[in-house]
């Protein structure tokens, strides 16, 4: 990977690809902005990695300690969003309905009185 230290002494490593230098300018600024006093960032488009960065401090006061691709990470509620686009895809293919109990898929769910019966129409 390659590294760079800009004029407002932020440490900026990794690559971008042809065509995506603005990624790494707007990554830059954020940090020079205090936006972000750490990040990395990689985007995979069209199965090839095209935006590989990370940059800042891991501690912003004393600036003594480089955010590197070493560096790590806590990371929270990230599994949400792929979930929801798995759930939509197997809905879209006709595998899970979203009007449907959880019971349906998983039965050990209704046990101990949380079986739930449909709701009337007008509910919906």
């Amino acid at each position: 990977m390659s590294s760079a230290l800009n004029n407002n002494n932020i440490h900026v490593y990794g690559h971008t690809a042809y065509g995506w230098e603005s990624v790494r300018s707007v990554f830059e600024q954020n940090l020079i902005d205090e936006l972000d006093i750490g990040a990395s960032l990689c985007i995979y488009y069209r199965g090839e990695c095209v935006v590989d960065l990370c940059g800042g401090w891991k501690d912003p006061q004393t600036k003594k300690e480089p955010y590197t691709p070493d560096t790590l990470q806590l990371v929270f509620s990230t599994s949400k969003g792929i979930i929801a686009a798995a759930i939509a895809l197997c809905v879209d293919r006709g595998w899970l309905d979203y009007d449907a109990p959880i019971a349906q898929y998983w039965p050990e769910f209704a046990s101990n009185g949380k079986q739930v019966e449909m709701l009337p129409e007008h509910i919906y």
